[in-house]
């Protein structure tokens, strides 16, 4: 691309200054010729002043001045060459003089001009003055020569151009493809970097925000393989147990065995509906949830397990009609598996307090166990508690909130921060 770029920047040069040196040149040869004419012309005039207007029938001879390379010849009104050099009789050039006519041409290798001499406005004679057309030459050709070097400087000033305009256009293209390469190696840490040509930077962010889209993409796809396992090994461990049970103690209401299995299953079919609806998008905040029916359901649902374990549940929040931002089934995922984890790793009393701003909604979970032994920002490297801080986390992040280990120690406080949706209280 760059060799093809030099070279039409290259032809488009010589193409430019063939177009201005050829008539240039044209010109200046013409100027050169019509300058040396009129300068002709003008020592002849010279000459004529100098000749006496009786010099046809004064015995003195004629002095002639000499002028460089032209010379100069004097006829009579007969037409007889009296003086100086040239033809003995006049040519047509010199009769036409003798008619009162100014007559300048060239004849083979010579430039001639014809003045007539005037003594009382009667024409006596003419002065005929002739120069070689080589010193005109000469002048011209070193003109069309400085005109030719001109134009090589130009053309190698165009080339050294052409060569760095190319280099400039084509390093962005190459930076382009050098980055769709690893894009496609799956290589996505990609930074665009302004060259200042909109077109190119354009493209370079576009370039870069789809290996942003693709990152994130294939993260949280990755993602949901963890978060599916995390998540569907405990409702799965459930079903397998009630069944094995069944099997071994059979009731004598089928009905209700298969019931009991069937709200199992839904809860699957709606937890994997949601990991793959996280896994697929990241805007999941485009949508209220009203705080009363979203713990009155974390309630329902984990009421009774708890309190077959003899671990109380106590859940407090406000009786107005509070709007959070983000998705129910969303967050409710994100508090199924906090209250989850202080089930399985924690002790005692569970509890869940939501407090409300004029902003934001805080949702305050804790429980009587231990804490997390691993004080670190990066919930997914607590071995204590798996992947359900990182997978919550991510779910409440989705949904524009934020989660918060408010203490490590013993009997810890995990909050969920969420928006509130502007005006939606009463």
């Amino acid at each position: 691309m760059k060799r093809r770029l030099t070279t039409s920047i290259l032809l488009v040069t010589v193409l430019s200054v063939l177009l201005f040196a050829l008539p240039l040149g044209i010109v200046i040869q013409r100027f050169i010729d019509e300058q040396a004419t009129l300068r002709l012309e003008r020592h002849a005039v010279l000459t004529s002043r100098q000749v006496p207007s009786d010099f046809a029938t004064n015995p003195d001879p004629i002095e002639l001045a000499a002028t460089g390379d032209i010379t100069y010849g004097v006829y009579d009104q007969a037409g007889h060459r009296v003086a100086g050099r040239g033809p003995s009789r006049a040519d047509p050039l010199v009769a036409a003089a003798l008619k009162n006519q100014i007559r300048q041409t060239e004849q083979g290798e010579a430039r001639i001009a014809a003045i007539p001499i005037v003594d009382s406005e009667v024409v006596v004679g003419v002065v005929r003055a002739s120069q070689p057309t080589i010193v005109a030459d000469r002048t011209a050709n070193r003109a069309l020569e400085l005109l030719g070097i001109l134009a090589l400087t130009v053309l190698a000033v165009g080339a050294v151009l052409a060569r760095l305009v190319a280099g400039r256009l084509t390093r962005p293209v190459r930076q382009l493809r050098d980055h769709a390469v690893r894009l496609g190696d799956g290589d996505f840490a990609i930074t665009a970097t302004p060259t200042g040509v909109p077109e190119l930077d354009d493209a370079a962010d576009a370039l870069a925000a789809t290996a942003k889209r693709l990152e994130d993409l294939v993260q949280r796809e990755r993602a949901f393989s963890a978060d599916a396992s995390h998540q569907l090994r405990t409702p799965l461990a459930a079903l397998r147990t009630n069944i094995e049970t069944e099997l071994r103690f059979p009731r004598p209401a089928s009905a209700v065995v298969l019931g009991e299995a069937l709200e199992d299953i839904a809860r699957l079919e709606a937890t994997i509906d949601e990991l793959l609806a996280f896994a697929r998008t990241s805007n999941l905040h485009d949508v209220g949830t009203d705080l009363g029916h979203l713990l009155e359901g974390v309630r329902a649902h984990w009421n009774g397990p708890l309190a077959a374990l003899g671990r109380p549940l106590v859940m407090t929040w406000p009786q107005d009609t509070v709007l959070v931002v983000g998705s129910e089934s969303v967050l409710r995922q994100a508090l199924d598996t906090l209250v989850d984890n202080a089930v399985s790793h924690g002790a005692g009393e569970v509890r869940i307090e939501a407090r409300c701003t004029d902003e934001s909604t805080t949702i305050a979970i804790t429980d009587r166990g231990a804490g997390f032994p691993v004080a670190s920002e990066d919930h997914a490297a607590d071995p204590t508690h798996g992947f359900g801080l990182s997978l919550a986390g991510r779910l409440i992040a989705a949904s524009r909130g934020r989660l918060v280990i408010a203490r490590r120690g013993r009997h810890p406080i995990v909050e969920v921060v969420l928006r509130r949706v502007t005006g939606a209280s009463r």
